[in-house]
């Protein structure tokens, strides 16, 4: 089993733990502080506004024997820079911090890991192939969205995932147990009942990775705490490729959604059809060009006029702690109303610690 993959299961704070501060390390408990302060200006639509998705967490790590290591992490966002609107879990105003993390695992080199909490899905290690864009992206793969976190897409709640490798292949499979409201996410159903999901990829010597991965939510619409008839599935399939050369990164992903409400232009969708390309080239050290595409549509006979379909193109540059980026969306999207998406520019600094 090999020991970067085992990592993999706690890879929701690898990025944001690039500069992570070591707070305890006694050879056998290790307790690290990370996350980062990211500030983003961006001009669309009736003007200039501030956005930002900053986090602090928390990780540890504990040696139980010679082959068992438990870990555990929480995490979560901080509304640092929106002129004083708050917003909770699902991005909603609401308070100050929200949790988007907080999991407990143990890990084995030979067995690979098993972990239960809130945490990146099974799904994400296909989909986050793509969603690689300093300020936007992973719009068209249902990866995101409004039930993406109770659905088990992207943080999963109440998630029991199991992460493992054999040579090249790598492999996850979740399940979330136990009922969650959806009621407020302008779902025709009110509960999720439970959900499951899994993946695979296979990564080849030359740097070509290929992946799918699936993700089923069983939905039931509650009357008086009565289930009023037999209920829907919220389903989600995805197939990627990527290729991770010297200076080049490229990833391509195609997904098809059913009954999931993935972005506000669209609303709940019947049967969507997604595309994600990004691809990015290191002109410098520390200079980076960035480029894609996001393309979401609902192919239903009865869909509305919403659509996702944009071509970002950024520069980003990094150094130390300090990550500074512009990007440009052109916009081809339309909302729900038949009416057209401004382009638009975002620019970007973030600092981790």
């Amino acid at each position: 089993m090999q020991k970067k993959l085992i990592a993999a299961a706690i890879s929701s704070l690898i990025a944001s733990q690039a500069m992570a501060i070591t707070l305890h390390d006694d050879g056998t408990n290790k307790a690290t502080l990370g996350g980062y302060l990211d500030l983003r200006y961006t001009d669309q639509d009736d003007g200039k506004h501030e956005g930002d998705s900053s986090r602090i967490n928390f990780g540890f790590e504990s040696i139980l024997n010679d082959d068992l290591t438990a870990f555990a992490m929480a995490e979560w966002g901080i509304d640092t820079g929106s002129s004083g609107d708050t917003r909770d879990v699902n991005g909603n105003e609401g308070d100050l911090m929200w949790q988007r993390l907080g999991y407990i695992g143990v890990e084995s080199e030979q067995w690979g890991s098993l972990a239960f909490g809130k945490q990146w899905s099974s799904y994400s290690q296909v989909a986050g192939w793509t969603d690689m864009f300093a300020t936007t992206g992973g719009d068209a793969s249902g990866f995101y969205g409004k039930d993406a976190e109770v659905l088990g897409t992207s943080r999963a709640d109440d998630a029991l995932q199991y992460n493992g490798s054999y040579g090249g292949l790598s492999f996850s499979a979740q399940y979330q147990m136990g009922d969650r409201d959806v009621a407020d996410l302008d779902r025709d159903y009110t509960n999720r009942d439970s959900a499951y999901g899994f993946a695979a990829s296979y990564d080849l010597p030359m740097g070509l990775s290929f992946g799918v991965a699936y993700n089923e939510a069983k939905l039931d619409d509650l009357t008086e705490n009565t289930v009023s008839d037999q209920g829907k599935k919220a389903k989600s399939a995805i197939v990627g490729a990527k290729y991770e050369a010297d200076k080049l990164y490229t990833a391509l992903t195609y997904a098809e959604l059913k009954d999931r409400n993935a972005h506000d232009y669209l609303g709940q969708v019947d049967k969507a059809k997604g595309y994600e390309l990004y691809v990015s080239y290191q002109l410098q050290d520390n200079v980076k060009v960035e480029t894609g595409y996001n393309q979401l549509k609902d192919k239903s006979s009865d869909a509305g006029e919403g659509e996702v379909q944009y071509y970002p193109i950024g520069l980003v540059y990094t150094t130390g702690p300090v990550q500074l980026s512009g990007t440009y969306v052109f916009e081809s999207s339309t909302k729900l109303d038949g009416s057209d998406v401004d382009d638009r520019a975002v620019l970007q600094a973030r600092y981790y610690f």
